[in-house]
């Protein structure tokens, strides 16, 4: 039995990628981030008290947004996505900025369909609401909600109420046909007994105790092999023609049949959920590098669509109401006068 570790994330295709786009709808956010549009335009609000001097950044129908309010927004969603590297932090304040537009389209057209929340219910939802504080903790509420936060609060539930009515509207539930279509279609989520699988592989060998520059130059060659099997039809030429596993590369790379608990636990999780005809991780183990391909899968037991029902159900609710929220938010854009003015440049040493 070989012996695997994985390599660092990000030096190959993510199998986490390939299971995404194998595994859901397809996905259309109303921005880049991947927040829903509960997260973009009812968790977050932004809590800053005006000041004549906040530049303004942005005006919707003649509504200003200040380079404050993104500030305060962008923190808030950079913390929710986890965001850490200065490119996703820019990009989270160009898709702050773009959410706060969207959030007051929003608002200003639940005013225009006169939309009303009774008083005492703002009330009670803003004292339900974590307010942070400027470095991220929760700072809590005492006595009555800020004037500013019943504000805000009042308008995301202003939101909240049209965009109920226009989901009713636009029949948004889901379907038994469209429950069925997706049971059918991404039956690898709902596997209770994964049977066996099949798997081949790719391997480059390594001498025993390599040096730093051997590795690596192995590690190109089998990044190149890769590639090459991304591109090809046929892994298994591709595995007898180049592999350096002398056993298995005459059958095209097969290793046969495994059931769970007969691989290394960072391999079975790899190679039970790519799906059949995926390729993995590249892998280091004893020998080198390698990638495997799923080639066959056999005894899989499936849970059944009546105890799968409700948590499909939510997916497409879900993806309904979000693609209801893009074709509202086209069609206000369309109308709206949207200005935008190019924020001052940071402090120095900001």
């Amino acid at each position: 039995m070989h012996l695997f570790k994985l390599l660092k994330p990000g030096t190959v295709v993510s199998v986490a990628s390939l299971l995404l786009v194998a595994s859901t709808l397809p996905a259309q956010t109303i921005g880049t981030s991947g927040l829903d549009w509960h997260e973009r335009f009812l968790g977050i609000i932004p809590l800053v008290k005006p000041d004549p001097k906040d530049p303004v950044v942005a005006t919707v129908n003649g509504t200003p947004i200040t380079l404050a309010q993104v500030d305060s927004f962008a923190k808030t969603e950079a913390r929710m996505i986890n965001a850490t590297s200065a490119a996703e932090t820019r990009a989270t304040w160009q898709d702050a900025l773009e959410n706060l537009v969207n959030r007051t389209l929003l608002i200003q057209e639940a005013q225009r369909r006169g939309v009303k929340v009774p008083e005492m219910e703002v009330a009670q939802r803003a004292r339900m609401f974590d307010v942070a504080g400027v470095n991220g903790q929760s700072v809590g509420q005492t006595g009555a909600p800020d004037p500013l936060l019943l504000k805000q609060v009042e308008q995301s539930m202003q939101i909240e109420k049209m965009l109920d009515q226009i989901f009713k509207t636009e029949k948004v539930a889901p379907t038994e046909k469209q429950i069925e279509d997706y049971y059918q279609q991404h039956k690898d989520l709902f596997v209770s007994d994964p049977g066996d699988v099949r798997i081949s592989h790719v391997a480059v060998r390594l001498p025993p105790n390599p040096t730093a520059e051997q590795k690596q130059a192995a590690f190109e060659k089998i990044s190149k092999l890769y590639a090459e099997a991304r591109a090809s039809k046929d892994f298994a030429a591709l595995a007898r023609q180049k592999s350096e596993d002398s056993v298995s590369a005459p059958k095209g790379g097969d290793l046969g049949y495994f059931r769970p608990g007969q691989l290394p636990p960072v391999v079975e999780k790899q190679a039970f959920s790519t799906p059949t005809g995926g390729l993995s991780q590249i892998i280091e183990s004893n020998i080198g590098y390698s990638f495997m391909k799923i080639t066959d899968r056999r005894g899989a037991t499936y849970l059944p669509l009546k105890d799968a029902r409700s948590k499909i159900a939510l997916v497409i609710l879900d993806y309904n109401q979000n693609q209801a929220v893009k074709a509202l938010l086209r069609r206000l854009r369309n109308q709206a006068k949207i200005e935008f003015t190019k924020p001052p440049a940071p402090a120095s040493g900001a």
